[in-house]
């Protein structure tokens, strides 16, 4: 798998989105961030991406850039999801 900053998401964005992200005590976590939060928080971006950020034991394992998210909720089945809008 690759890290988030292999797949150029910025740090600061994380800094920016991470503190929306709430914990779950299941062991992999998938939070769902929309363009429209990212736009109201004054990221922009190109493309109508979602940014998918992945939370395994409550620690970042990676994040990702995702045109269409909803493959996810049927390969990730025993995930927590959050979609953050």
């Amino acid at each position: 798998m690759m890290q988030g900053w292999d797949r150029s998401i910025d740090t600061t964005l994380l800094y920016k989105v991470l503190p929306h992200v709430n914990v779950s005590k299941q062991e992999k976590k998938l939070a769902i961030v929309t363009p429209s939060f990212l736009s109201q928080k004054g990221i922009a971006v190109k493309e109508k991406f979602c940014l998918v950020i992945v939370l395994k034991h409550k620690l970042l394992k990676t994040a990702f850039w995702c045109d269409h998210p909803n493959y996810l909720f049927k390969k990730e089945k025993l995930s927590d999801f959050q979609i953050i809008y």
